[in-house]
């Protein structure tokens, strides 16, 4: 018996899906809940074989749960449901412990073989989510661009962040020039927020 926990925000959408499973001699919904009750007591408690996890379009609550679950879940296998036009979120999801991706607009079969095919060990990803994935525009920092933004983040100064990679305050705001160009930001927070969302930082 494979072991299931449903993870989505609206309880109509956990119902339906556990509803259809519950016809399903080797498949069972031990748990659901939203992105936000996700915890490693509940991993733990439940024990599930596969999370069907419905992504955010912004990733945030979405991935949050899948760390938990991958933390704390043992041998829990993941199948996001994601929009294929949220790059962003496919992005992030792509970098995650996923091992398979479904659009949400997918029929309750295409769902139910997805979870038989992940909990005997395989690997997926809807064709065109796929697709989508391969458009997407890549990370376009250098890892020393990187480095600074993420300073910038933690809310660092220009000072401080060249007294900390031992450069001085001009080259920083050369790459933060850089940085900002580089996702059409007109401020050092407002390339931080855009970055972020994108999955890049």
């Amino acid at each position: 018996m494979t072991r299931i926990l449903l993870i989505a925000e609206i309880r109509l959408l956990r119902s339906a899906i556990a509803t259809v499973v519950s016809f399903e001699d080797d498949l069972e919904v031990v748990a659901d809940a939203t992105c936000s009750a996700v915890t490693a007591a509940l991993v733990r408690k439940v024990r599930p074989d596969i999370a069907v996890v419905e992504m955010d379009t912004r990733g945030g609550c979405g991935l949050t749960a899948v760390r938990t679950i991958s933390e704390h879940g043992a041998d829990c296998c993941v199948i996001a449901l994601i929009d294929a036009t949220a790059s962003a979120t496919l992005q992030r999801a792509l970098g995650s412990q996923v091992h398979g991706f479904l659009s949400p607009d997918c029929n309750i079969r295409e769902l139910i073989d997805a979870i038989r095919r992940v909990a005997a060990g395989e690997r997926f990803i809807e064709p065109g989510i796929a697709i989508a994935a391969l458009g997407a525009p890549g990370n376009p920092f250098t890892p020393r661009e990187a480095d600074v933004l993420r300073m910038v983040a933690d809310g660092m100064s220009t000072t401080e962040i060249a007294a900390a990679l031992f450069l001085t305050a001009g080259t920083i705001r050369n790459y933060l020039s850089n940085i900002e160009r580089k996702v059409g930001a007109r401020s050092r927070l407002e390339a931080v927020r855009n970055a972020v969302e994108a999955g890049w930082l």
